[in-house]
């Protein structure tokens, strides 16, 4: 077969937990014989439209596409935030060129539900992965503008403050208006204004038909995959229909990973890993850690620390001023055995749903003890002593955890599948998608 994986952002420009994932599976199929191609977005910081194209390349000897973009360049930028017509102008030619059998499509922001539709429309064979929220919340994090925690929007115009926070979309002032008069004004002006509508409620309509939209692109897939059941959840409590969404969790890669072993040392080493972003919640086990000051502690923040925004900055001054504290970058997926190695904990103080994280599950495999936020999948990850529950955002709640916490290695959860394991299941589902769509072909 020719299988193409579909993803928002990949190595090397990118790593984290989807970048991760993909590949794992994207090398396995490869492997196994399969015909495979990876197609990507890019993030182009070019203002000139003729810089946005589809470009060849190859990762860890995989072909790549990378589909580079401006969406502040788009004509309708609200609109093509979840539907870009023009991005899916630069893929058609690229799927045209691929064939493919089968398209995995692993995170579809960025590329938008524009891809999706353009495979729909070629009458190509699609498997969804729910990666995270993207489909229900824009931020994809269910985190609003104002950093409370969402389930999903409460109406077609929920979204608008949040997308003006995020992208600047329906005016400074439109966009701050109760969702009632927001309403009226929309559907007056509409019917006033016609084809002179400003922008801003040119604007706020697009953002009105965001989730109607999605949710029909995303069921019109062959196979929709959640990675958990908490996940599956609170997208059957937005809309979709829960008899087309499988459960199916993700592998982990458990190459270089090791049980976890004692250290001889009176300094316990605390280890976080993950994105440098406000809902990962990096800042709140710097603080907790700041307000117990005789603990004897080590903690490093392994994620991408490069580059300037007012989150990363306030992250970088915590740090300078405790030195139990080490800023360590990012480091390649074939080191994270040795990061685990080195540390008596994994500590993951979220603010969001966080959907089965990696990380978590590679400190479960090799036993290594680990404080998580009490929210979502990370409450159900904790299962027989294997770790401690916080109160997500309570600083003090933390500080007083790290003060009494004693780690000690655990027993080897081996109950956690493998990517090997996981690879099968869905190759699995791609050869029973493939032999229909033959058999179909044949009558």
């Amino acid at each position: 077969m020719q299988i193409t994986y579909l993803t928002h952002q990949y190595f090397p420009h990118s790593v984290g937990g989807t970048e991760v994932y993909t590949r794992g599976l994207a090398v396995r199929a490869q492997r196994a014989g399969h015909s495979v191609h990876l197609i990507t977005h890019v993030e182009s910081s070019s203002l000139d439209r003729s810089d946005y194209r589809a470009t060849s390349t190859e990762h860890e000897g995989i072909p790549v596409t990378e589909v580079h973009y401006n969406l502040s360049r788009a004509k309708h930028p609200a609109r093509a935030e979840y539907d870009n017509q023009e991005i899916a102008q630069l893929l058609k030619p690229e799927l045209e060129r691929i064939n493919p059998d089968i398209v995995h499509a692993m995170h579809a922001m960025k590329l938008s539900g524009a891809a999706l539709h353009l495979c729909y429309e070629m009458n190509l064979p699609v498997v969804l992965t729910l990666s995270d929220y993207w489909f229900i919340c824009p931020r994809h994090t269910l985190i609003r503008w104002n950093e409370e925690l969402c389930e999903g929007p409460r109406d077609d115009l929920d979204c608008v403050r949040c997308l003006h926070d995020l992208h600047g979309f329906g005016g400074e002032v439109t966009a701050k208006l109760p969702r009632p008069v927001l309403q009226l004004t929309l559907t007056v002006g509409s019917k006033i204004l016609r084809d002179r509508q400003p922008r801003s409620w040119r604007d706020i309509k697009a953002i009105s038909q965001r989730q109607e939209y999605l949710r029909d692109t995303v069921q019109c897939a062959d196979r929709i995959i959640a990675l958990s059941d908490f996940q599956k959840q609170m997208f059957v409590r937005n809309g979709y229909a829960a008899d087309k969404i499988r459960v199916l969790h993700h592998g982990l890669e458990t190459g270089g990973l090791r049980p976890a072993q004692p250290h001889n040392s009176d300094q316990i080493e605390i280890v976080f890993i993950g994105s440098l972003v406000y809902h990962k919640g990096a800042h709140i086990l710097i603080e907790a850690l700041a307000r117990r000051p005789e603990l004897k502690v080590r903690l490093r923040i392994y994620g991408n620390a490069s580059g300037a925004n007012p989150y990363l900055d306030s992250i970088k001054k915590l740090a300078a001023a405790d030195n139990r504290v080490e800023l360590m970058g990012a480091f390649s997926p074939d080191e994270f055995g040795q990061v685990l190695a080195a540390a008596d904990a994994l500590a993951m103080p979220a603010l969001w749903y966080e959907n089965a994280p990696l990380v978590v599950k590679a400190a479960q495999y090799v036993g290594l003890p680990v404080l998580v936020s009490n929210l979502g999948t990370l409450a159900d990850s904790i299962k027989d002593g294997n770790g401690v529950l916080l109160p997500p955002g309570d600083v003090e709640a933390w500080a007083d955890a790290l003060a009494g916490f004693r780690p000690q290695p655990l027993a080897q959860d081996c109950s956690i599948k493998s990517m090997d394991e996981n690879s099968r299941e869905l190759l699995t589902i791609y050869q029973e998608i493939y032999a229909a769509r033959c058999s179909k072909l044949s009558i």
